[in-house]
């Protein structure tokens, strides 16, 4: 596909494309310049429910007011040594 550089140096990606590799506005690109060549790399990020089951679990989840609490008590022992 073709497309053109305009005034401010800007250039409109296809709709077919953006479809396809599921682009949205404010996602950021990546670009790679080999001789005479741009390439346009999309930088995808990833949802923190992508990576669920990635890392084996070594224990059960306690559940969030167990952490907060753990959390509450380190805080307040750091506090207490200063």
């Amino acid at each position: 596909m073709k497309t053109q550089l305009n005034q401010e140096g800007q250039i409109t990606i296809p709709s077919k494309i953006r479809e396809r590799l599921e682009l949205k506005q404010g996602d950021e690109f990546l670009l790679i310049v080999t001789g005479n060549e741009i390439r346009l790399q999309p930088i995808k990020r990833k949802r923190l429910s992508e990576f669920r089951g990635v890392l084996p679990a070594t224990q059960a989840y306690p559940g969030k007011t167990t952490i907060r609490q753990a959390v509450a008590q380190s805080l307040a022992q750091k506090s207490n040594q200063l």
